[in-house]
């Protein structure tokens, strides 16, 4: 059966390959090998199935059927109904991933809590790795970065990437004319935050922004060329001093758009 390639993300070249209604892929965490058997024994439709090893000892997933937000994201993926689809998806995912008591502990440690938490999250809440049918989220993939942490931490990554939390005139892959700070109140309704969690969110929002952006920084001096090539090409320093600036001059009002719709 023929193989198509998978590429995408800041992750090309990882030899992730589609063989029919199956996704085959190397290196598969033990862990997270686990947490997708766990997921499916909970009931849990979000995520792809665990379905073993092949002939040349690739792990072997199900292919989930849909559509997969690529940059720079379409506009049916940055409506205020896929968010909510998107809060609730991963507040589903917390809650199926609750009960998991995992036997191996091989999970990666690159964008995950540095603290750690109860909840294995799943660490890389972009666009590409969400995958919708008819405008609606319906599972989450690639569990590659999947670790411990605070459940907060994976809203906090979902609220950075899909409000966006990136200064307007400085965002990548998002319009410039989204409402990010609307958009943050509507994906913590979704997930069901409580109001008075609000100003702890956006706390870890700055802490899991500044973990990612010393990490960033870390693999590019250490020689890696996508994250060189994306320091170097996209003037890197510059966005990360604009969205800091608007993020603190937007605190007040993303801490009432969260109160308010929640």
């Amino acid at each position: 059966m023929d193989e198509k390639a998978l590429v995408g993300g800041m992750n090309p070249g990882r030899g992730v390959v589609r063989v029919g209604d199956t996704v085959r892929r190397p290196g598969m965490r033990a862990a997270v090998q686990e947490l997708l058997v766990h997921l499916e024994l909970v009931g849990f439709s979000g995520a792809p199935r665990y379905l073993g090893v092949d002939e040349v000892d690739r792990q072997v997933v199900s292919w989930v059927e849909g559509d997969v937000p690529v940059p720079p994201y379409p506009d049916w993926a940055m409506t205020d109904a896929a968010l909510v689809s998107l809060g609730r998806l991963v507040r589903d995912y917390h809650d199926a991933v609750a009960s998991f008591s995992p036997v191996t502990s091989d999970w990666s440690t690159e964008w995950a809590d540095p603290g750690g938490g109860p909840t294995i999250c799943h660490n890389d809440l972009f666009p590409e790795n969400v995958v919708f049918r008819d405008g609606i989220a319906v599972a989450l993939i690639d569990f590659d970065m999947a670790g411990p942490g605070r459940p907060l931490w994976d809203l906090a990554i979902a609220a950075e990437e899909w409000a966006p939390l990136h200064a307007p005139g400085f965002r990548l892959s998002t319009t410039h004319s989204l409402d990010a700070v609307h958009r943050v109140g509507v994906l913590a309704g979704a997930y069901g935050l409580a109001r008075h969690r609000a100003e702890e969110l956006l706390d870890i929002i700055v802490e899991e922004n500044a973990h990612s952006t010393a990490n960033m920084l870390g693999q590019a001096q250490a020689g890696d060329p996508v994250w060189s090539g994306h320091i170097e090409g996209t003037g890197f320093a510059e966005r990360m001093a604009a969205d800091k600036e608007w993020f603190a001059g937007q605190r007040l009002a993303l801490l009432a758009s969260i109160r308010r719709l929640t």
